[in-house]
């Protein structure tokens, strides 16, 4: 398994403060890939120079063989094909659960485009599986706004898969989740996987003893740890500075 994302000596400054410093990683295709820590590790940083939200000080990101360094978020997203979700769900709660997928569907430039265009059997298709995968088909006439926020959180993952990406980023997933809900969306990120590369952030540590195999820990803007779950789990380092809050 080749990697799809690497990172060669990832860093930022704000201001004077390094957010960020000298991160060092591979993450190969179809993989998943959970990385942890403390508030004010760096996770949601080093997500945001992945996706071209925030310029990296240093360092290079390599992803699929292309250098994607500083490039702008559009075109991270549409022409590399990474998607991320964000921690709180961004849906069209105006709409239902159905066209909130089809309007993430890629080549769908506007609302008003959606709204008067006839999909073809293939696109049916398509938002049918996805419906599937994210346990709400059966809910697909259903308002945005009728879901419970566990099921907005699955409806945004379903509208970053419709866009096909190879690179899907998911931050803290099951926040806010019941104890059901978190465990459905474990079993939901490991059938993405492999379809898809998947890097999850997350603190709910029985989600990512369920979806993890391999685990990164950052803290301070460092990398602390890496490794199978069951050898960082074990890392006198991290048991100090993460595991004994869990």
């Amino acid at each position: 398994m080749g990697a799809l994302l690497e990172i060669k000596d990832l860093g930022v400054d704000f201001g004077g403060f390094r957010a960020v410093d000298s991160v060092n990683m591979k993450i190969g295709d179809g993989e998943i890939r959970v990385i942890i820590g403390p508030n004010g590790a760096g996770k949601t940083t080093f997500m945001d120079m992945v996706t071209g939200k925030t310029r990296p000080t240093k360092g290079t990101i390599f992803f699929n063989g292309h250098n994607i360094t500083g490039k702008e978020p559009g075109e991270i997203a549409g022409k590399y094909k990474i998607g991320r979700k964000f921690q709180g769900p961004n849906i069209f709660e105006n709409m239902s659960v159905y066209q909130n997928i089809e309007i993430a569907l890629k080549g769908y430039t506007s609302i008003w485009h959606t709204l008067t265009y006839k999909p073809n059997t293939r696109k049916r298709e398509r938002i049918k599986a996805i419906l599937k995968k994210i346990k709400l088909y059966d809910m697909k006439d259903f308002m945005s706004s009728e879901l419970s926020h566990g099921q907005r959180q699955w409806l945004e993952i379903g509208m970053v898969m419709a866009q096909s990406p190879k690179l899907i980023i998911l931050d803290e997933p099951t926040a806010g989740m019941t104890a059901d809900e978190t465990h459905q969306t474990g079993e939901m990120v490991k059938e993405l996987a492999g379809e898809h590369t998947i890097i999850v952030t997350e603190h709910d540590m029985d989600f990512v003893r369920q979806v993890a195999n391999r685990v990164t820990v950052l803290h301070q803007g460092k990398l602390l740890a890496e490794g199978l779950l069951e050898e960082v789990e074990k890392n006198p380092e991290v048991i100090q500075v993460y595991l004994k809050e869990d």
